[in-house]
């Protein structure tokens, strides 16, 4: 049984080592009133694998991302672990990843997408 709260896992490479971009996807997150529970996957993969891994984990079905090149993705697990809803480069900027941690908490939410600069 788990006393975690439900929210939506962001599961990232060990080899990524920027905590600026997990922190900002949280803080997108946050900004909507939903938990983000991080976690370090060791067999690692690309961003589709682990978001979709992240998805099938999370009460709420939503996941993050984040290989060790430092693409993201988020997605739902009910899609294809090939077809994300979003992805980006951890590299575009604060702004974007903000957007990307909004959006996930939009999806739990059920509202619209923002628009992703």
């Amino acid at each position: 049984m788990s006393l975690s709260p439900p929210g939506v896992h962001l599961y990232y490479d060990p080899q990524w080592q920027d905590s600026r971009a997990i922190n900002e996807l949280c803080w997108g997150l946050e900004e909507q009133g939903v938990a983000c529970l991080t976690t370090c996957v060791e067999a690692g993969g690309d961003a589709r694998t682990l978001s979709h891994l992240a998805a099938k984990g999370s009460a709420l079905r939503v996941g993050l991302g984040l290989s060790a090149s430092g693409e993201i993705a988020l997605t739902h697990a009910q899609l294809p672990a090939t077809r994300p809803l979003m992805t980006c480069s951890a590299r575009e900027g604060a702004a974007r990843l903000r957007a990307i941690g909004v959006n996930a908490g939009q999806l739990v939410k059920v509202l619209p997408f923002s628009e992703v600069t």
